[in-house]
C-alpha cells in the first residue's frame, strides 16, 4: 500500500531555507551562556501564539543573537520569539537541541527531528515514503518484532530489517541506525537515538515525517532536551534528574482509576504515554489487531484526534471511520443515533469491532449526552449488528467525572475505556502525558493489554520526568476541576450581562449545566458566539471572535492567548477553536459552528484567579468590540 501524509494542516513551521540553515558551531559554543539563561516560559507544555516563528523563524533569530555578539542574557532569549505555541509540535528548547545536531551532522536543521521514541523516527518514514523501506540494524537488535510488523503492516508499513550492509537502490528508502556504525554515506535517513537525520529529500519528506512526530508521538521531554543541551555543553548536569518512588507511582496509576469510575485494578493499571494523541493511537492499534474497526467519532473533535485518526483510516484497509455533528443546535445523542442506525442497516459491510469516541463534555460545544439514553443505542446497536463495540470517553475536559461508573450502572457488561490528556488539567499543565484506563470488564481488560504492547512498540511510554511530574501534581484535580468551574460560571454570568447590556441581545454560552457539573463534568471551559454588530460587513464577523480574543489578551497578567487549558497559574486562556484547536478539521465542518457569520470563542479558567479583574477586562473587551 502506499503511505501517504496528505493532510498538513495544523500550526508546521516553514522549511528551512539554506540561508537560515545553522551549521557553522556558532550555537554549540554559546551554548553554555544559552542554559545559563533560559527563560522560564521556554519550559512547561503551552507558548504564546500570538505571533510564533516557526522553527525557521526561532532558529534564525538565535543564530543572529549570537552573531551580535551582545552577552547573552533572558531578556534576548525571550525577544528570540518562540518557535510553536505546543509542546507537541516543538518547544524552543527541543529546537535549540536540534540546532546543535544540524550543526554537528552538517544537515540543515528541518532535517533533524528529535522524538520521545526510539521507534517513530523509522515509522515516521515509513508512512510518509511511497517506498518499500530497508533498516540496517547491524548487531543491534531488530527494533520490531515479526508479530509488531504484521500489525503494522495493516496500516501499509513496509518495513524490512537487516543485519547486513544493504545498498541504496532505486525505488526504496535506505535508513541505517548510527549505532550499527554501518556506512551511513548511502543512507537516505539515519536512525540516532531519538533522533531522525534525513540526508535525502527525495525520498523522505522532513515536513511529513514532523506531521507524525506530532500526532503519533511528541519530540524528546523539554527535561531530556535540558540535560542533553548540558552534557554537549559540558556543564553539570541538573536537568532531568528527578525520581518517583514506586508508592507514588501506584498512588497515581490508582487515582487514575478513580477519576475514571472504575475499581482499582492493579492487574489492569492504565497505560501511561508521552502525550494524549499516542494514548489514543495505541487504543487504535489494539482495536486493530482484532481485525478491523468502524469508528465513530465527532466532526469536530479535537483537532488532533481528528487528523491522526485520519492517518490511520488513509493507511489502513481494515478502518472506516464516521462522523456525527455536534455544531450548533444539533443534538448529541440524536447525531450519534443517525450515525448508529445507518451503519446497522448494513451490518454485513462492518468491522468486527465498532468504537465509539466521544468527548464528554464536547469540544467546543460543551454538550453531555443523557448516559441512561446513550447507553440504550449502544445496546441496540450491539443486538442488530452483533458486533463487538467499546465506548471510549475522552475525559479531557472533566477528568474526575467518574464517567465509567456512571456507565456502569446502566450496562455493567460495556466495554468501555477512558482516553484523558493529562497535559491539561491532571498535570496543571507542566508536562505532557495521555492515559487510558480501562473499566471492569474482560474484554475491556484485554483490549487494555494490546494498548500496552502498541506503547511498547512505538516507545511512547510516558518518559521518567513525565512521572514524576504526574505523581507530583495529580492529587486534587477534583477540587481543581470544581473550582475552576465556579470561575467559569461567575465570568460566564458576567459575560452574557455584559453583552446584553451592550447589544441588547442575550447571548447563549455553550457551558455545562450545573446538573451536569453536579455528576464531575466540571469543566473549566465555555464557548460563544458574540452577537453580529449593527452593520457589520462579512470580513467584521469573520474577525470578531479573533478581535475580541485580542482585547482580552492585552492583559497579559490575566490572560493568555493560547490554546490549552487546566494550568494552575492564574491565566484565563483564550482561543478561537477553528484557527487553533480544529485546525485540521474540514471548513465545512468548522463553519456550522458560526453564528451569524461569527465563529465561537473559548475561554478557559484556573482554579484561582484575580475574579474582579477578569471581569474588569471582560468588561473593556466587549465596550470595545461593540463602541456606542
Amino acid at each position: 500500500m502506499s503511505h501517504r501524509v496528505q493532510n498538513l494542516s495544523g500550526h508546521l513551521a516553514p522549511q528551512m531555507t539554506a540561508q537560515t540553515a545553522v551549521m557553522d558551531g556558532s550555537v554549540k559554543q554559546a551554548l553554555p551562556d544559552i542554559l545559563s539563561n533560559i527563560p522560564d516560559h521556554w519550559y512547561g507544555t503551552t507558548y504564546n501564539n500570538s505571533n510564533l516563528l516557526g522553527r525557521e523563524g526561532f532558529c534564525k533569530n538565535i543564530k543572529e543573537m549570537i552573531i551580535s555578539g551582545e552577552p547573552i542574557t533572558k531578556e534576548l532569549l525571550h525577544a528570540a520569539g518562540n518557535a510553536e505555541d505546543y509542546f507537541r509540535v516543538s518547544s524552543n528548547l527541543t529546537t535549540l537541541l536540534e540546532i546543535i545536531l544540524s550543526e554537528q551532522s552538517k544537515l540543515p536543521v528541518d532535517q533533524v527531528l528529535t522524538f520521545g521514541s526510539n521507534t517513530i523516527p523509522v515509522l515516521a518514514v515509513c508512512l510518509t515514503t511511497s517506498n518499500p523501506v530497508d533498516l540496517v540494524c547491524g548487531a543491534e537488535t531488530f527494533p520490531f518484532s515479526g508479530e509488531e510488523l504484521a500489525l503494522l503492516g495493516s496500516l501499509g508499513v513496509d518495513l524490512h530489517q537487516h543485519t547486513a550492509a544493504v545498498k541504496a537502490t532505486e525505488g526504496r528508502t535506505l535508513l541505517v541506525l548510527r549505532s550499527s556504525n554501518n556506512n551511513e554515506d548511502q543512507a537516505d535517513a539515519v536512525i540516532g537515538s531519538h533522533t531522525l537525520y534525513i540526508k535525502n529529500l527525495s525520498k523522505i519528506d522532513a515536513a511529513k515525517c514532523q506531521v507524525i512526530r506530532k500526532r503519533f508521538a511528541t519530540p524528546v521531554t523539554n527535561p531530556m532536551s535540558e540535560e542533553w543541551l548540558q552534557k554537549l555543553a559540558g556543564t553539570e548536569v541538573t536537568a532531568n534528574q528527578s525520581s518517583y518512588t514506586p508508592e507514588s507511582l501506584a498512588a497515581f496509576l490508582a487515582h487514575m482509576q478513580t477519576l475514571g469510575g472504575t475499581p482499582v485494578n492493579t492487574a489492569a493499571n492504565p497505560v501511561i504515554f508521552t502525550a494524549g494523541l499516542p494514548s489514543l493511537c495505541a487504543m487504535w492499534l489494539s482495536v486493530l489487531a482484532r481485525g478491523g474497526c468502524n469508528a465513530v467519532m465527532a466532526s469536530t473533535a479535537y483537532g488532533g484526534s481528528s487528523e491522526l485518526t485520519g492517518l490511520i483510516e488513509e493507511n489502513c484497509v481494515n478502518f472506516r471511520r464516521t462522523n456525527y455533528d455536534v455544531q450548533g443546535s444539533a443534538e448529541m445523542l440524536n447525531s450519534i443515533k443517525l450515525r448508529l442506525d445507518e451503519l446497522s442497516a448494513k451490518p454485513e459491510e462492518l468491522y468486527p469491532t465498532t468504537v465509539l469516541l466521544s468527548e464528554i463534555p464536547t469540544n467546543p460545544d460543551m454538550k453531555v449526552p443523557d448516559m441512561k439514553k446513550l447507553v440504550a443505542l449502544i445496546k441496540e446497536y450491539k443486538a442488530k449488528t452483533g458486533k463487538n463495540f467499546v465506548f471510549v470517553v475522552d475525559c479531557t475536559f472533566a477528568p474526575g467525572s467518574q464517567v465509567l461508573r456512571q456507565l456502569a450502572e446502566f450496562d455493567p457488561e460495556l466495554t468501555a475505556m477512558t482516553f484523558t490528556s493529562l497535559s491539561k488539567s491532571v498535570s496543571r499543565g507542566v508536562t505532557t502525558a495521555g492515559a487510558i484506563v480501562a473499566n471492569h470488564t474482560a474484554d475491556a481488560i484485554d483490549l487494555l493489554a494490546g494498548v500496552r504492547k502498541a506503547s511498547v512498540m512505538m516507545d511512547t511510554s510516558a518518559k521518567r520526568d513525565q512521572l514524576c511530574f504526574l505523581c507530583e501534581n495529580h492529587v486534587g484535580v477534583e477540587d481543581r476541576c470544581r473550582a475552576a468551574y465556579n470561575v467559569h460560571l461567575a465570568v460566564g454570568d458576567h459575560l452574557v450581562a455584559e453583552v446584553k447590556k451592550a447589544t441588547g441581545v442575550e447571548m447563549p454560552l455553550c457551558t455545562v449545566s450545573p446538573e451536569d457539573a453536579s455528576h464531575g463534568f466540571t469543566s473549566s471551559t465555555f464557548s460563544f458566539n458574540l452577537p453580529a454588530p449593527k452593520g457589520a460587513d462579512a470580513e467584521v464577523l469573520a474577525g470578531l471572535a479573533q478581535k475580541f480574543v485580542d482585547l482580552l489578551t492585552d492583559d497579559p497578567t490575566n490572560f493568555k492567548p493560547c490554546v490549552s487549558f487546566g494550568q494552575d497559574n492564574g491565566l484565563t486562556y483564550c482561543t478561537v477553536p477553528a484557527t487553533s484547536t480544529q485546525g485540521a478539521i474540514k471548513e465545512e465542518d468548522k463553519a456550522k459552528q458560526a453564528i451569524g457569520g461569527v465563529q465561537l470563542t473559548r475561554l478557559s479558567f484556573p482554579p484561582t484567579c484575580d475574579l474582579d479583574a477578569v471581569k474588569r477586562r471582560v468588561s473593556e473587551a466587549v465596550a470595545a468590540a461593540y463602541p456606542q
